[in-house]
């Protein structure tokens, strides 16, 4: 088989990323429909070569070398609605999807208004952010299985969604295509209301430079209160506490880091839980940070932060 569609060579990441880190793909296409996806699985296949998804580029470190195999960019597929829902395809952008659905006056994604990155990224990632996750709504989740050439049909259940957390993450075979949400029809300017509020609580509290977002889990509350006692009373006094986690940008805050940089990469001042590139950051220098501020908290709280970032190597 001769190389199908558009497939390039030696594509830099970083301009694909929300960090502007990361070297290039080997190779690199985008693909906007399931016949090119079959082609360009099969020429990978063929070739031996790996398989990954970009969806926004948040939550993502990638190598400063670049990785190898095929990396795959999917095309926007705009979201089609109906009584039940909307069905949208994993490459649409997350919160073009929720300005979509608040205009039409369908409740269930306003929590996430203002979050980067795409709908496949957050399904996988089971997203959330002020009392909402991604998983809460999802009705039907359309897969294509790299291993059987198949597009296959997973209900919420199926996708055994967790903190953070999928099956998706640990069967990487698993593509996702598109994405079916039920939602429920109310008052749209209260909606709208509720929208803007999370995009000015954004723009007021998380920073500008570039960065993935969240580097790290919560911590559940059961260990904080155990492992530190003092820590778990200032974060109950300064609210830091949400549902059964302790916010990490908390403790990071606590362990006075905030500021705290290698070379470029900063843990910011005004969320802690975000690590910013200042300008011309590289991988190594995120992985540094990231590894300093664990060891801090280990050694300091005995606690283990859990970065939610994937890393491309």
């Amino acid at each position: 088989m001769n190389e199908p569609l558009a497939i390039q060579q030696n594509i830099p990441l970083a301009p694909y990323t929300t960090y502007k880190i990361g070297g290039p793909a080997q190779f690199f296409i985008r693909l906007s429909s399931l016949e090119e996806l079959f082609l360009v699985v099969d020429w990978a296949k063929e070739r031996g070569l790996p398989l990954r998804i970009l969806g926004g580029g948040s939550n993502l470190l990638i190598s400063d070398k670049g990785v190898n195999g095929l990396v795959i960019a999917l095309t926007a597929h705009g979201p089609v609605f109906s009584e039940a829902g909307v069905k949208v395809g994993a490459g649409y952008g997350l919160s073009k999807l929720v300005s979509d659905c608040v205009a039409r006056g369908l409740q269930g994604l306003e929590w996430a208004a203002g979050i980067p990155g795409q709908v496949g990224g957050a399904v996988r990632g089971n997203a959330g952010a002020f009392g909402g996750w991604i998983a809460n709504n999802i009705n039907i989740v359309e897969v294509y299985n790299t291993q059987t050439n198949k597009l296959e049909i997973f209900n919420k259940a199926d996708c055994h969604f967790g903190y953070r957390d999928s099956l998706f993450k640990k069967r990487p075979e698993l593509l996702i295509w598109s994405v079916s949400f039920s939602l429920i029809s109310t008052d749209r300017a209260s909606l709208e209301s509720i929208a803007e509020d999370h995009r000015r609580y954004r723009r007021e509290h998380h920073p500008t430079f570039p960065s993935a977002g969240c580097v790290f889990k919560n911590v559940p509350v059961d260990e904080v209160a155990e492992q530190a006692p003092e820590l778990w009373s200032a974060a109950q006094l300064a609210r830091a506490v949400n549902g059964q986690e302790v916010a990490a940008g908390f403790i990071i805050a606590q362990a006075n880091l905030a500021g705290y940089a290698v070379g470029p990469m900063q843990v910011s001042t005004q969320h802690s839980n975000f690590l910013i590139n200042r300008g011309g950051a590289t991988a190594q220098e995120a992985h540094q940070l990231i590894s300093y501020i664990q060891r801090t908290i280990k050694q300091r709280y005995h606690l283990e932060l859990i970065p939610e970032l994937a890393f491309w190597e």
